[in-house]
Formats: structure tokens, sequence, C-alpha cells
């Protein structure tokens, strides 16, 4: 379940500003996160949880953690979480506000408080004001900030969830706070088994996040007309997740590198099965040993909380050693290797594509990411490998020894390749036309 906060103090500012109604706003901004999304291959949760399709749910939420004596509401038709009746009871002591005693993301009116460290779970509006507000037992107003998650998260998967996810800028005190109203309302000591807190996203220094308000972002859309999907997934595979990371050239080159090292790793297995390269020093028991290895060590640093950089280092050690086995004294087509790809080197690409895959990056042995591959590229690759194949043919006609017999003479051997060249193209769709004074091309209809 993805939660989505399509109600919020800076949406109705900005939808009053405009003068359109608040959804609109929200509704924009969410269809592009989810087509930025997709345009970087996250998969889509099995349900989208919008807090304006949740009020009634919420409300009752409230109620019932009023009706606990966890909370309590004012005459300003505001509700509160009670602090000093469950927090300071409950050993969530360490719960605490900033130096100002109050936290910079609460806009609650502090005189209306029993304790300045209570928090706002529905803020009450005046029923004459044009603003965002919903009917509720306390009067007009709006969910507070925190009590949208429990309440939409204990809709869907009751009163306790394996894993919760989120920024490391909201441990505190988004997810503090959700804590407190969770286990308060359940009645749990845990309301969450594992928390899994992201690193953020830093330009020009570490100290420095990429956010909006400090007019430093870069739009997703924006990134991929430089970089591709998979090497952004690289780029954020080789940082460990928890922690901040810089978008900078250093790291970006970092992850252009791996990007090229598999690239041309499937390259090399696709010369292997034309027989260019010599693999016949590769011991097919070795590789297998190797792959069980890499799998069982790769599933261990997994283990350890999510340790994708010393992963994406196991697949990269595998790489390397597969290559230091093969030489690379690339042939020509009359002096072919004989022997044939190993079944190891193949079990080989295979597995490094699976956990690729497991990663997102969804890659074919062309070294091409698959959810990207429209019928453009396909064809130019076709063009181009027919085209490669060519330039082989001739070179290997032009070295031959001078002969004298009709049947090998070298005018009529190229003149053939030319025709079948021309023939090929067709098939892909290109016609070759030879004129007198050159040859021209189209695209078939």
């Amino acid at each position: 379940m993805m939660g989505i906060t399509d109600i919020d103090d800076k949406i109705i500012h900005r939808s009053q500003k405009e003068n359109v109604h608040y959804l609109e706003i929200s509704k924009k901004y969410e269809q592009e996160f989810i087509d930025d999304m997709q345009r970087l291959n996250v998969q889509s949760p099995t349900l989208y949880a919008r807090v304006s399709d949740h009020i009634p749910l919420i409300i009752n939420f409230i109620k019932k953690l009023i009706d606990k004596g966890v909370a309590y509401a004012c005459s300003s038709g505001s509700v509160y979480f009670d602090m000093t009746q469950y927090g300071e009871k409950h050993d969530y002591k360490h719960h605490r506000m900033n130096e100002q005693g109050v936290s910079s993301l609460e806009t609650d009116i502090l005189s209306e408080k029993r304790n300045a460290r209570d928090f706002a779970l529905w803020k009450g509006r005046d029923s004459s004001s044009n603003e965002l507000k919903f009917q509720s037992p306390w009067g007009y107003g709006r969910p507070g900030w925190h009590i949208e998650c429990s309440a939409m998260a204990s809709r869907t998967f009751g009163s306790h969830l394996d894993i919760h996810s989120g920024g490391l800028d909201l441990v505190f005190p988004h997810h503090a706070n959700e804590i407190l109203q969770s286990t308060a309302y359940h009645e749990t000591k845990t309301w969450v088994k594992y928390w899994l807190h992201s690193g953020l996203l830093n330009t020009k220094s570490m100290d420095e996040k990429m956010s909006k308000s400090l007019n430093n972002t870069i739009l997703i859309r924006d990134m991929l007309k430089t970089y591709t999907p998979a090497q952004f997934r690289y780029f954020c595979l080789m940082h460990d997740y928890r922690s901040p990371r810089t978008f900078e050239s250093a790291a970006i080159q970092q992850a252009l590198f791996v990007d090229k090292l598999f690239k041309a790793f499937f390259d090399t297995v696709q010369a292997c099965h034309k027989g260019l390269i010599d693999i016949s020093s590769l011991s097919e028991a070795e590789v297998i040993s190797r792959i069980s290895n890499t799998q069982d060590e790769i599933v261990d640093v997994l283990a350890n909380n999510f340790d994708t950089p010393s992963a994406m280092t196991r697949l990269q050690e595998l790489v390397h050693w597969i290559n230091s086995h093969m030489n690379y004294d690339i042939r020509d087509n009359e002096d072919k290797i004989i022997n044939t790809p190993t079944c190891a080197l193949y079990l080989a690409v295979d597995f490094i594509q699976s956990w690729l895959k497991i990663f997102g990056i969804d890659m074919n042995i062309s070294g091409h990411q698959n959810q990207n591959t429209s019928s453009d590229r396909i064809l130019l690759e076709n063009v181009i490998e027919k085209s490669v194949q060519f330039r082989t043919n001739i070179r290997d006609i032009s070295r031959r020894r001078t002969t004298t017999t009709i049947e090998e003479n070298p005018k009529k051997l190229l003149l053939e390749e030319c025709d079948d060249y021309r023939l090929q193209m067709k098939y892909l769709g290109v016609e070759i036309k030879d004129r007198h004074q050159g040859s021209t091309w189209s695209f078939k209809n």
C-alpha cells in the first residue's frame, strides 16, 4: 500500500492561489509521480490510499482515541493526542520536539494544548472560512498530518505491519507520532516490525537535500534525458539505502562504469557464440562453482539489511573473473575458433540477468533494457548487425590470396556479397536500388 497525501496546507494554499479545486492540483502531481515511477521501472503498489477517500475513516479513528482517553478536543474544533496521558506513561520519553518545543512541521495553537508536545489529530477550521474543511463531531476541520497514515494502514493491514518505509526526514515527528497513535488505538506495544528509512538525495554537499523549497531539484524526466533508468538504478544500488547520497559526477560515473561492464560482458558472450573469442581455457566446473559461491554471498549480504552495494560488487567480481579467463584474440571468419561457448558461460549470463531483474533492471543478452526497447531500436540493431557482417565478409574476400579460377573471382564474390546485403536489407524493410550514378535507399511500405 502507498499512502498519498492529497490534502495538506501546501496543496490547499496552491489551489486558493490558482483558484482551482484542490484535487485538481493533487491529481496533477500524483499522475506525474506515477509516470516518473513507471519511467524508472518501479513496480506499482497493489493499493493507492488517498486521504480524500478516507475522511470518515480518519474521523472514526480519532473518535476511538478520544474514547480511550488518549486524545482531547478543544473549543476551536481541533483534536490533539495527549502525550501526558499516553506518551509519558508508555516509555515514549524519547519523543522530543525541537529546541522551540514544537515540531517545525506543525502549526498548532500552543495556547489550547495541554502539553507543548501534544500533536494535532484534527485541525479545526472556522465554519465561515472559504478554505477546505470537512464536517466532524468537533466542528469543521481537516486531518492532521500523521493520523492519515495510521488510519489508512490500519484499514488495510489491521493492528500489525511487517514493514513500513519512508525517508529519513520522516523519522521525527511523522513516524514517531504514527507509532504513538497506532499503538494507542490497537492497544499494542509494537505496531511495525521493521522500519526502513531511506537516505535523502542531496546536491552540492551532503548537507543540502534535494527539495522544492530549496529550488535545487532535478526532475526525473529531465535526468532521464541524460541517463537511462538502469544507470540511475545502478547509482542507487551502489549506495547503502539508509545513507544520504549526493547526485554528483563521480557517483554517476561509477554507475556508468558498471552499466558498461555488464553490457560489454553480454557483448562478449555474443562474440563467443560467433566463435570469435577463445574460451577453451575457461573451466566449466570452476565457473559453476563461482556462480554458486556468488549466489550464496549475495543472499548473505542482502539478508544484512539489504546491502545492495556488496551485492553489486559480487556481480562485478564474477564478471571480472570470467573476463580474465578469456582469450580476446579476435579472429576473422576464415580463422574462426571451432569450440562453442560453454554452458557455464550462458549460466553466468542468466545468473547476472536474474539478479539485475530482481533489482529492477531487465536486460537481454544484447545488453539493452527490455522495457525501453522500441521497434526503431530493434530495426537499428538488426541493420547494424547485417552491416557489420557485410563488412566482415568484404574484408574476408579482400584478404584472400589472388586466384585465377572463375569460381573464386574476387569481383564476382564482392558483387554477390553486395546483392546478398541488399536482400538482407529488404527483409528488414530497407529497399536498396542500384542506379547508374550509384545506389539509393528507401523504407519499404
